[in-house]
């Protein structure tokens, strides 16, 4: 197992830096630490695809990177967006209660123009909140 290996990538000419936070063979996460932070990402292998790929080989390193690039670009829209995603997270959230699951699906349905992973979605809540 691995992690707390730094990544750093170029994305349209802006550096910006990560941190894997957990990896082996079938799992990794990875975090962005500058120039934004609080979001995470992960992915998995399931047991039928293990004999053909791992996340402890290169394979590992490019998909550490695309998740670094997945998130910073996430980041990106959420700095781009921010007086938008407010209003929606008032629209969409009676008295602040983010716990309702069929709310959360509607925000992040009617709010981000991207597929938004469940394990990323506490994240963003928190960062908006």
């Amino acid at each position: 197992m691995s992690k707390n290996q730094e990544i750093t990538i170029v994305a349209e000419g802006k550096t910006v830096k990560g941190e894997i936070t957990f990896r082996n063979e079938s799992d990794i996460s990875v975090k962005i630490t500058s120039p934004y932070s609080g979001l995470t990402g992960g992915l998995h292998i399931p047991y039928f695809s293990r004999p053909y790929h791992s996340f402890m080989t290169a394979y590992g390193d490019k998909t550490a990177e695309n998740l670094l690039k997945g998130l910073w670009e996430l980041g990106s829209y959420m700095e781009e967006n921010w007086k938008f995603l407010k209003l929606q997270l008032a629209f969409h959230f009676y008295q602040g209660d983010y716990s309702d699951r069929e709310s959360q699906t509607r925000f992040f349905d009617s709010s981000f123009p991207f597929l938004v992973p469940h394990g990323t979605r506490e994240n963003i809540l928190e960062c908006l909140k």
